[in-house]
């Protein structure tokens, strides 16, 4: 199943040489482990430069969305078996 979403996410986050690394985001009062970060990359919204993070857990693949101005992290799809 895949959808597109824009819900708001609580991300627990590492730094590691200079890099952002997402260990475990909260969703709908769920905790989600992330175990592997698959890609990062960013883009240009209008002036402000966003930067977006695949991310998977043992069965779930995420696409994170980080607005580094406010530090606003949203969930803007979901790739799941169920």
């Amino acid at each position: 199943m895949h959808e597109f979403l824009h819900d708001p996410i609580d991300v627990l986050v590492a730094f590691r040489d200079n890099r952002v690394l997402p260990r475990r985001m909260r969703w709908n009062t769920r905790d989600y482990e992330i175990e592997r970060v698959n890609l990062v990359h960013s883009a240009r919204e209008g002036q402000k430069r966003i930067f977006y993070f695949s991310v998977s857990d043992h069965t779930n693949f995420f696409k994170l969305k980080l607005d580094p101005e406010n530090l606003e992290w949203h969930l803007v799809e979901l790739y799941t078996d169920g």
